[in-house]
């Protein structure tokens, strides 16, 4: 069975919330470059995560010019 477009979406929320809470461990590394990279994969995969329940939320107006099938 072909999963649902909000399955998939939910599927990778939860995706990101795990590599979110691995990076959030890594930001205090000691090395700087580590710490930079946990940074910016943090607010990367927060903010995948914010866009993936902007789209499966019910409710919510749809104000943007996207056709969906």
């Amino acid at each position: 069975m072909v999963s649902s477009w909000r399955e998939l979406i939910l599927e990778g929320i939860q995706q990101c919330h795990t590599a979110t809470a691995i990076a959030v461990q890594l930001k205090t590394h000691r090395d700087p470059a580590v710490a930079e990279l946990a940074k910016a994969v943090h607010f990367l995969s927060f903010g995948i995560q914010q866009i993936g329940l902007a789209l499966s939320d019910e409710g919510r107006i749809d104000d943007l010019p996207i056709r969906r099938a």
